[in-house]
C-alpha cells in the first residue's frame, strides 16, 4: 500500500509540477510580449524626438532665410537709392545692419562719390524685386539681389536705369543677420 501511495502522490506531484510549469509559461510569454511593447513605445518616442527635432531645425531654417531676404531687399534698396540733397539719409539704415568694417567701407565709397553726386544733382530710386539665397549656414550666408535703379541727373534729365546684381555676404549677429560685404558681379 505504500508503494501505491507513493505512486499516487509522485503522481501528483508530477501533475502539480507540470501544472505549475503551464502557469509559468503565460507569463514568460506576458513577459516578452509587455518587453516588446515598452521597446516599441521607446522607439516611437525616439523616432518622435528625432523627427521633432528635424522640423525644428527646418523651421528655424526658414526662418533664418526668410530674415536674410527681408534685410537684403531692404539693405540693396537704401544702399542704390540717394538724393543729392540728403546723401546721409540712408547711413543710419545702413550702419544699423552692417559690420563695422563694412560701414566703414560704405563711408568711404559715399565720401568719395559726394561731390560728383551733389553737383550733378543726382537722385536715384531702385528696387530689389528679386532676391535668392545662395548659400545659408548657421553663422553666415550669401545672397544675390537684382537692383534696378532709376537714375536723374543735370546730365540725364529724364533719368537712366540701370540693373545691378549685387552679392551680399552677412553674419549672424546674436539672433539677427548683419552685411559684411556687398560685391557688384
Amino acid at each position: 500500500m505504500d508503494t501505491t501511495m507513493d505512486t499516487d502522490i509522485a503522481e501528483i506531484d508530477a501533475e502539480v509540477d507540470s501544472e505549475a510549469e503551464s502557469a509559468r509559461e503565460p507569463r514568460r510569454w506576458g513577459s516578452a510580449r509587455r518587453a516588446g511593447a515598452v521597446l516599441s513605445l521607446a522607439g516611437v518616442v525616439v523616432a518622435g524626438g528625432w523627427f521633432g527635432w528635424q522640423y525644428y531645425q527646418m523651421k528655424n531654417l526658414e526662418q533664418s532665410r526668410g530674415q536674410a531676404i527681408s534685410l537684403v531687399h531692404e539693405y540693396l534698396v537704401a544702399m542704390s537709392a540717394f538724393d543729392y540733397q540728403h546723401l546721409d539719409a540712408n547711413h543710419a539704415t545702413i550702419a544699423a545692419d552692417s559690420t563695422p568694417e563694412f560701414t566703414r567701407k560704405y563711408d568711404d565709397m559715399v565720401k568719395a562719390l559726394r561731390d560728383i553726386v551733389i553737383s550733378s544733382k543726382g537722385v536715384a530710386i531702385a528696387t530689389a524685386d528679386h532676391i535668392a539665397v545662395e548659400h545659408l549656414d548657421a553663422q553666415s550666408a550669401t545672397v544675390m539681389g537684382f537692383v534696378d535703379q532709376h537714375v536723374v541727373n543735370v546730365t540725364a534729365p529724364q533719368g537712366s536705369d540701370q540693373k545691378y546684381r549685387m552679392l551680399v555676404s552677412l553674419t549672424r549677429n546674436g539672433d539677427r543677420w548683419i552685411v559684411s560685404d556687398v560685391q557688384t558681379v
